[in-house]
């Protein structure tokens, strides 16, 4: 059924899912290689599909995709290449190694022009996975969302990974959640953070074991200048406490001078979980939401400089 519709171009199917949950619409798992590539051939000349995910619920299954891949002599991939319309590709409990490697990283990833989202959930990027991983992105000039959640990440491998997407100026949402780095991953991201080029608006952290108030110091000093970072989802960190969250506040307002307060972060809104946020953190992020940054600055020095007279920057237009 669904491998009718990717070759009859239709219109209402706009996901495929190639995974092993028979009977769901829009889901397919081929069955030999001579489906595979009746797959990736329809695939090439579909115009509708914009979502592609590769996934499966058992590991054995993605080594019998990968053998299948094999067999198939590549007819998959020149479909994968020639499809003009799939912008979001999706990939889950996969060993970025081998042939699905080189196939869907070297050969479809690289240079794709259309492609502006990409999902590895709980990959494998070990023993080189990560390095093909950061080569394939960063030739992709449209791309604007990486999730890379529950992939084991440690800080070599975010280290390489930052190094690489430097030049990615139109990456505007990046997930790293439920990942393993620590001290060193974090300062990797503080310089893309701190870079005026960057344009990140969404930073996911969230459930990372190694993610202390250290971490949290470093992230929150990066954020002195940004004015493009809106989320910070660090929920589920249990290592940072009131120190770490207290970082924060400072950077968004930073009582000591007058000019200090007003050069605070005036941009970043949420920071995970507002439940678990001291007070004083939550009543500043809510501030910030506030469309009209100057109001924002000028609320602040009211609150924290109370003495001085402020009538004047009070008569908006």
């Amino acid at each position: 059924m669904t491998l009718s519709r990717v070759e009859q171009n239709d219109p209402d199917l706009d996901h495929l899912y190639i995974c092993d949950c028979q009977g769901v619409d829009g889901f397919y798992w081929p069955n030999d290689s001579a489906e595979l590539s009746r797959l990736g051939d329809a695939i090439g000349r579909n115009t509708h599909l914009q979502y592609l995910n590769i996934c499966s619920n058992h590991a054995d299954n993605i080594l019998v995709f990968a053998d299948l891949v094999f067999a198939d002599n590549r007819t998959f991939f020149e479909g994968l290449k020639r499809n003009a319309s799939i912008e979001n590709l999706g990939l889950m409990q996969f060993d970025l190694s081998g042939e699905i490697r080189r196939g869907i990283m070297n050969e479809y990833v690289v240079n794709s022009n259309q492609l502006k989202t990409m999902m590895l959930s709980r990959c494998a990027l070990g023993n080189g996975g990560i390095g093909v991983l950061t080569s394939a992105v960063t030739r992709c000039p449209n791309l604007e969302t990486i999730h890379l959640p529950g992939c084991n990440i440690d800080d070599g491998m975010l280290e390489e990974f930052v190094s690489g997407i430097r030049g990615l100026n139109q990456l505007e949402k990046l997930d790293l959640g439920g990942n393993m780095f620590g001290l060193a991953g974090c300062e990797a991201l503080a310089t893309l953070l701190q870079d005026p080029n960057f344009s990140l608006h969404l930073l996911t952290l969230s459930a990372n074991a190694n993610i202390d108030d250290s971490c949290a110091t470093i992230i929150a000093n990066s954020l002195i200048g940004n004015s493009k970072l809106k989320v910070l989802a660090l929920q589920s960190n249990r290592s940072i406490t009131e120190n770490g969250w207290d970082a924060f506040s400072t950077v968004l307002c930073n009582t000591s001078i007058i000019n200090a307060t007003y050069c605070s972060n005036h941009t970043l809104e949420m920071i995970g979980n507002s439940e678990t946020l001291p007070t004083n953190l939550c009543s500043l992020l809510e501030r910030n939401r506030n469309t009209t940054k100057e109001q924002v600055a000028v609320k602040k020095i009211l609150r924290c400089h109370s003495q001085l007279e402020m009538e004047p920057f009070l008569e908006w237009d």
